[in-house]
């Protein structure tokens, strides 16, 4: 396995376009936000960012764990603070990635089967019976290399205790 621990030691503030989702919605094509969420970043929002930006994709506001209960996900870019002016028309958010201790699971190839690899990484790990770690359900996050959604690499922070 290809994880390895993280301690961030300042916040990240990020701003973004976000929805409410659950794994189970995420699991149909009728019913699954993210895809529209990233079609939606792309065309309104990847364009305006500096070329080989990171980008980031912050999972936050948890109902409960990862089985059930719905959760936010936020399409994003880091800002140099929260006044930052952020130029658009959609309903930006801002959120903050805090500081403290991460699992990260990193990945490299053609996405969204990139991202869907590390997360079934992750799930694998948090639900075998001898896991180390216990999970936060604060914020995780995806953070993709250079801002590529097509082809790249991406790390995903899974907050830990």
């Amino acid at each position: 396995m290809t994880s390895q621990i993280k301690e961030l030691s300042e916040a990240i503030a990020c701003s973004g376009i976000s929805v409410r989702t659950t794994n189970n919605a995420e699991i149909s094509y009728e019913t699954a936000k993210l895809g529209r969420l990233w079609q939606k970043f792309y065309q309104n929002h990847a364009g305006q960012l500096p070329e080989g930006e990171d980008i980031y994709g912050i999972y936050h506001n948890y109902e409960s764990d990862d089985l059930v209960g719905a959760f936010d996900v936020v399409a994003g870019w880091q800002t140099i603070n929260e006044q930052e002016e952020v130029v658009s028309t959609d309903n930006v958010v801002a959120v903050e990635i805090p500081a403290g201790k991460y699992l990260v699971f990193s990945e490299q190839g053609n996405m969204p089967n990139t991202v869907m690899n590390a997360w079934e990484k992750a799930w694998e790990y948090f639900n075998a019976a001898d896991c180390e770690h216990t999970r936060t359900f604060n914020v995780d996050f995806e953070r993709y290399i250079d801002g590529n959604l097509e082809y790249g690499q991406v790390d995903l922070y899974i907050g830990i205790e």
